[in-house]
């Protein structure tokens, strides 16, 4: 993997990151109608082995992911905490129903995958002023399904907490960028430079 994101790209990124997360979790609180606080989130650049540790924790994460494409192309790999999760999926539903079933659990968990990663990753692109569109998210399991790292050329971890009332529940978001959209990425980074 060949990074071409010096620090001052590096920290411009994390900014960005970070003004696209805090509105997404304005999004997901007015959704549950209940205060969301969400830590500052960790962002770093990965290699594939640390991709590979990540996948080892399906007893932990559920996991989505999510095709993009256009100013830039890749994958938003998701992962959601089992633990906080069943609560985070009821307070979506639009029922008074204690026990979800696992399509209900599942599709909660598609639709705050979307409003977390997708928002943040549109939210990167508005501010990078690249028209980029994302794909609705779909769960996987990575020992079913392969995370196909080695077609990626750069892999931004970003990890956050959210602390919704009732429940602690914990993301970490992978974007995956190919290669044709990287050049781009560093070109409208240097703008803001």
């Amino acid at each position: 993997m060949n990074i071409m994101l010096n620090s001052d790209h590096q920290d411009t990124l994390k900014e960005f990151l970070n003004i696209s997360m805090g509105q997404a979790a304005d999004k997901l609180a007015r959704l549950l109608n209940l205060h969301v606080t969400l830590t500052i989130p960790a962002i770093r650049l990965a290699n594939e082995a640390e991709l590979e540790k990540l996948s080892l924790v399906e007893s932990e994460y559920y996991y989505t992911r999510q095709s993009f494409y256009g100013g830039m192309t890749g994958e938003l790999i998701t992962l959601l905490s089992k633990k906080g999760g069943h609560t985070v999926a009821k307070g979506l539903q639009y029922h008074d129903k204690d026990d979800l079933n696992e399509m209900e659990i599942f599709d909660s968990l598609l639709e705050i995958s979307n409003i977390l990663s997708g928002a943040s990753l549109k939210g990167v692109c508005q501010q990078l002023e690249l028209n980029c569109r994302v794909q609705p998210p779909s769960m996987f399991k990575p020992s079913n399904q392969s995370m196909a790292i080695d077609q990626w050329r750069v892999f931004i971890v970003m990890e956050v907490a959210f602390l919704i009332e009732s429940a602690e529940f914990e993301t970490k978001t992978v974007i995956c960028l190919a290669d044709e959209g990287m050049d781009k990425v560093i070109e409208q980074l240097n703008e803001w430079l």
